[in-house]
């Protein structure tokens, strides 16, 4: 019965935050001689962001990769980052506000063409910056995968290109399909 009060408060000290002194007190004294002794190390990773995307990365994660490698990968990730270029909040507001502007265009009783050089320029000036920034995105995209590459061995680079592939073929499978 003793064994089996102290298999309990271990348990409970191992699930919860608390330590298992709070439970000493419930505890009777055991005077036989343990028959084990239970040592458990409980590890808890708060992966970055950089680390998630490496670790989810469909085709990294069937690599085999060395710890040495994650690392590395891991500080790739962090230099080159991956986040696509978005519109901002600003660029956002400016378009919507162009877009009733256009309508007034056509609303309005004659066509004002000097408003409608300098919408069309509006909008084109913002497309251009979100062309450069996708442009700049994809540079970087480039330089990620290069040196992603490099830390593979000749053989995790062989399966690298074929999961790839692999992930191409069933891409463009899944377009035709809609």
């Amino acid at each position: 019965m003793k064994v089996k009060i102290l298999a309990y408060v271990l348990a409970a000290s191992a699930l919860s935050s608390i330590g298992i002194s709070v439970f000493a007190a419930e505890v009777e004294e055991v005077t036989e001689t343990p028959i084990a002794v239970i040592t458990e190390t409980v590890e808890s990773k708060t992966f970055s962001p950089a680390a998630d995307r490496i670790y989810r990365h469909p085709i990294l994660s069937q690599l085999n990769l060395t710890e040495q490698q994650k690392a590395q990968l891991i500080k790739i990730e962090q230099v080159y980052g991956s986040q696509r270029p978005l519109l901002n909040n600003q660029q956002r507001q400016t378009l919507a506000n162009l877009r009733h502007a256009r309508e007034n265009l056509v609303l309005n009783r004659q066509f004002d063409g000097s408003r409608a050089r300098e919408v069309i320029a509006q909008e084109q000036n913002i497309w251009a910056q979100q062309r450069q920034a996708m442009a700049d995105f994809q540079f970087r995209q480039l330089q990620r995968e290069h040196a992603i590459y490099q830390v593979l061995t000749p053989y995790q680079q062989q399966r690298y290109l074929q999961l790839r592939q692999q992930q191409k073929d069933q891409h463009q499978r899944d377009l035709y399909r809609k």
